[in-house]
């Protein structure tokens, strides 16, 4: 039986948003946030007002961000992570202290999690040589979805 096209859905997102409120009660947590500054380092004459404007729409979205008074915790999602989701979290830690939203966070340490369902060990090591936190995060619903992808779909790479 051929399958169709699967519907879109924010699975990571979910995913992410019951791993936060189940492991982060208390704590001061935001989804999808922008980080970088709004505005180009070394901004260019040549720029109109209208496209220093647009700069600030090329900001970078962390999945989420945990802030806390001694430390700020920012998370990446994915059901199958791929060595992407690695340079993605370095990057935001590099955005996070030119983010003007966050300015009272600026000194304090930033601590990156690659938040997974679906294991890939060699990313898992990667992400752990680089002291990234990984934690493996199996929602209920995981097992439904994992029946709607390809058998090669519902693993992670092998070594």
């Amino acid at each position: 039986m051929a399958r169709g096209k699967r519907a879109w859905q924010p699975r990571e997102m979910q995913m992410l948003a019951e791993w936060l409120t189940k492991t982060q009660k208390g704590k001061r947590w935001m989804m999808r946030v922008r980080l970088g500054s709004p505005r180009p380092a070394v901004p260019h004459p040549e720029m109109s007002p209208e496209e220093l404007a647009m700069v600030g729409s090329w900001r970078r979205w962390a999945d989420a961000v945990i802030l806390e008074d001694d430390k700020v915790t920012i998370v990446e999602a994915a059901i199958r992570p791929n060595p992407g989701k690695i340079s993605q979290l370095e990057l935001y830690k590099m955005l996070f202290p030119h983010t003007p939203e966050f300015e009272m966070w600026r000194d304090v340490p930033v601590h990156l999690v690659l938040l997974y369902a679906i294991e890939d060990p060699a990313t898992i090591m990667l992400a752990r040589q680089k002291g990234i936190k990984c934690v493996e995060y199996k929602p209920e619903w995981l097992p439904a979805y994992l029946e709607l992808l390809m058998p090669r779909e519902r693993r992670g790479s092998r070594l």
